[in-house]
């Protein structure tokens, strides 16, 4: 099992079709700005049991973080925990979104 990195035009594409949107940032980051009926889990909490808990459907997911980092690290950790559902996640992470002008929820 793998997980795969998306373009932000990809991502959107992915959204529409139904996926979860899982950010791994932590809770004062997704405070400030996030991506609309995205669900925290930080990268600290995340695990397959967690994953399973909130997708009961077992739909795609699709996992983002500031800039791309700590969201590969969260879809390796869901794989090493042998997570069943497929796994994509924004490469570019929200930063990347931003910049696209895609609309956020945002306290700025």
């Amino acid at each position: 099992m793998s997980f795969k990195s998306l373009n932000i035009q990809e991502s959107i594409k992915i959204i529409h079709e139904g996926a979860l949107i899982i950010d791994v940032r932590e809770e004062d980051e997704f405070r400030q700005v996030h991506i609309k009926n995205s669900i925290l889990i930080p990268l600290s909490q995340i695990s397959a049991q967690k994953l399973i808990e909130v997708n009961p459907e077992n739909k795609k997911i699709i996992i983002h973080c500031k800039s791309g980092k700590r969201s590969k690290v969260a879809a390796n950790i869901l794989i090493n925990q042998n997570y069943i559902g497929e796994i994509f996640e924004i490469d570019e992470g929200i930063m990347g979104w931003i910049n696209s002008n895609l609309p956020v929820v945002s306290k700025l």
